[in-house]
């Protein structure tokens, strides 16, 4: 994991401007370019670095894969989430000697193009896509991966975080250390496999299982747009809304670190101290977590394995053995820092 320092020496910003970044500082004048710099230099320093990988580790197949994203350089610098996971597909196809195009749909011509022009082995897709894209897709070749999403299951093979495993170990640590009162911070909707509107996977599953922990501990949805701004204007509102301070919930359970930030900076303007008065709890866990103050604890989304069974599920179809496609579940992984506190009970 790279410091502030290293990062400062890798992109030659200031140690104060990489830290402001990483924490969301909107109020930071730089440009959209040194903003996506800085982000992915963080995602990339999460990793080895391509001279340290041995391309030898592969299967030989030298694969030409297409490698195609739902979402674009903008938007990736509000969930940084998706850069780390398209940096990883880059480094671990390197590592087994496959060779990766980004390719970009046209949407006058309903089509996906790269600047290199050569017939593909295969595509791996990263994220939710609509139906014409998928069948665009299915034009440039039949064997597709899609990575954090699940479309059309009896055709393609995917690989997904195990969103219920996260929820559940988050859910159990924040009742074992004393929270009885627990909100959980993100959309009520979001967009599924084939980017249509659905109720948001996360919350969903944050409620039913509050709800079968009966009377053991309150489970509270607090319906927000996941970016920053609109987080703390929300957070800031509802945490005034309490009269007394024994009525306010004890933890905040966060869609993404994002929703995390927006947490974080309404607390601030307000007073208070984490994990003294609030706790955060935060699913992905990326490296902007250990970038924080204090470091935020999260539910991991191992994101280097769901890679590692894409490029797996790949070279079986390469080698003909893939004929039935596989969904691959990747379970998370609970990281305790420094934002959640026990909390003491009479």
């Amino acid at each position: 994991m790279a410091t502030l320092r290293e990062l400062s020496e890798i992109t030659g910003y200031s140690i104060a401007t990489i830290s402001r970044v990483l924490n969301g500082d909107e109020t930071l004048k730089v440009t959209e370019n040194t903003r996506a710099m800085i982000l992915e230099a963080a995602g990339k320093a999460d990793y080895p670095s391509r001279q340290n990988v041995n391309k030898k580790s592969g299967t030989g197949l030298h694969l030409k894969l297409g490698l195609v994203e739902m979402v674009t350089a903008q938007e990736s610098e509000k969930d940084p989430y998706y850069l780390y996971l398209k940096n990883n597909v880059e480094k671990c196809c390197f590592a087994n000697g496959m060779e990766t195009f980004v390719m970009q749909y046209d949407t006058e011509g309903e089509c996906y193009r790269s600047a290199v022009s050569r017939e593909l082995d295969g595509i791996l897709a990263i994220g939710q896509f609509r139906e014409e894209q998928i069948v665009a897709m299915e034009k440039c070749t039949s064997r597709i991966v899609f990575l954090e999403s699940a479309p059309f299951p009896e055709k393609f093979c995917s690989v997904m975080p195990n969103y219920e495993v996260g929820i559940r170990q988050g859910v159990d640590y924040l009742i074992e250390q004393g929270h009885r009162k627990i909100v959980f911070v993100g959309p009520e909707f979001s967009t599924d496999s084939t980017c249509q509107q659905a109720p948001e996977l996360r919350r969903k599953i944050f409620a039913d299982y509050m709800g079968r922990r009966g009377k053991e501990a309150e489970g509270i949805l607090l319906d927000a747009e996941w970016q920053g701004d609109d987080v703390a204007e929300l957070i800031m509102q509802y945490v005034q809304g309490f009269r007394e301070p024994e009525e306010r919930p004890t933890a905040f359970f966060t869609y993404n670190e994002t929703t995390a930030l927006g947490v974080f900076r309404a607390l601030q303007i307000m007073g208070y101290q984490v994990p003294e008065d609030f706790s955060i709890l935060s699913y992905n866990d990326t490296v902007l977590a250990t970038m924080m103050q204090p470091k935020l604890s999260g539910i991991h989304i191992n994101i280097e394995e769901m890679v590692k069974h894409a490029v797996w599920l790949m070279e079986k179809m390469a080698t003909g053995e893939g004929e039935i496609p596989l969904r691959i579940s990747v379970p998370a992984t609970l990281v305790i820092r420094e934002s959640v506190r026990s909390v003491q009970r009479c």
